[in-house]
């Protein structure tokens, strides 16, 4: 065969494509399970540290967060859990950021009064700008901030300290982007008022 002919290398081009897929399927069917582990666990951590009651031990996670719940969420899902005696509130959202889909988990206590914790579990924003949701300055801020009626204001940033009042609904957003600021403002806000109608939007 003419290994300068169409022929051979349509032929060529068909078998190298049929290896190539071959080998991926196995690959992907290989590490399945795997990830289905792992994006469990990323739930399970998520959850415990909007609670604050993630352990300081990883191999840890799973058995807190059994302790706690009998089941892995979905996004969209409300669960309640009590905590010290206090009645708690978790739901994982997902909501449009400015490059893609924000998911994670809003804890707030059973009043709506403030919010416990705020984890993003995936993102598609901007590496080094809108990607730096998921840095700890910028989560923590969050942490038992006071919820207003018209919900949480993130204002634009003026650095990477993060607003230290808890009580006045505050929070700064991240420097050079506001849209994604503006974007977990909406989602959280979004949120407040889908545990305010007790369920999902």
């Amino acid at each position: 065969m003419n290994k300068n002919g169409i022929v051979y290398t349509v032929i060529f081009t068909f078998i190298t494509a049929f290896f190539f897929v071959f080998f991926l399927s196995l690959a992907s069917g290989a590490t399945e399970e795997q990830v289905e582990i792992n994006q469990k666990l990323a739930v399970q951590k998520a959850v415990l540290s909007a609670l604050d009651q993630l352990p300081e031990d990883p191999a840890a996670i799973a058995g807190s967060y059994d302790e706690l719940f009998d089941s892995i969420p979905e996004p969209g899902d409300i669960m309640e859990v009590s905590l010290d005696g206090q009645a708690l509130l978790v739901n994982y959202y997902s909501g449009s950021g400015l490059w893609g889909t924000i998911t994670g988990i809003l804890a707030v206590d059973e009043n709506l009064d403030r919010i416990i914790g705020l984890e993003i579990i995936s993102h598609n924003e901007t590496p080094g700008l809108g990607g730096r949701i998921d840095e700890d300055w910028f989560k923590k801020q969050f942490r038992e901030e006071k919820i207003s009626p018209q919900g949480i204001t993130v204002r634009k940033g003026s650095g990477s300290s993060g607003d230290t009042d808890p009580d006045n609904s505050t929070v700064d957003g991240i420097t050079g982007a506001s849209l994604t600021s503006a974007s977990v403002q909406n989602i959280v806000n979004t949120q407040l008022n889908t545990f305010r109608e007790g369920g999902n939007n």
